[in-house]
């Protein structure tokens, strides 16, 4: 992407693909059902000073993550990011969100109005 190619970032088709199992989250346990409709989509969209860039996005539902360095910013869908590991405060997301995620964060995420999209900028890796 050049500086003269302006991208829609809320309207950008993504395709998505199921969670990995490690990922799975049985948030419809008490319900009596699994949930294995929850799925990710993914696009990388060019590299700027040394990071990455690009936009990434989950379906409604609930999934569980190991964190890389980076940093977001929702574009649209809310849920929360709940914390195993360090322990910390739960963050609401919501269009205009401004998150900070650090390496090795192990990590929950609950979708509730979907598709939530973010735009990343994250360390390129070689």
């Amino acid at each position: 992407m050049s500086a003269m190619e302006p991208i829609d970032t809320r309207g950008f088709p993504l395709d998505h693909e199921p969670i990995e199992d490690w990922q799975a989250i049985d948030a419809a346990a008490s319900a009596g059902e699994a949930d294995d409709a929850t799925t990710t989509a993914f696009a990388d969209l060019g590299t700027i000073a040394g990071a990455d860039y690009g936009l990434w996005e989950m379906s409604a539902g609930a999934m569980r993550d190991v964190e890389g360095e980076e940093v977001f910013l929702v574009v649209s869908g809310t849920g929360r990011i709940e914390f195993d590991e360090p322990t910390r405060a739960d963050i609401a997301l919501a269009p205009g969100t401004l998150v900070r995620l650090e390496d090795g964060m192990k990590t929950r995420w609950f979708i509730d109005e979907a598709p939530l999209r973010k735009l990343f900028i994250a360390p390129h890796e070689d």
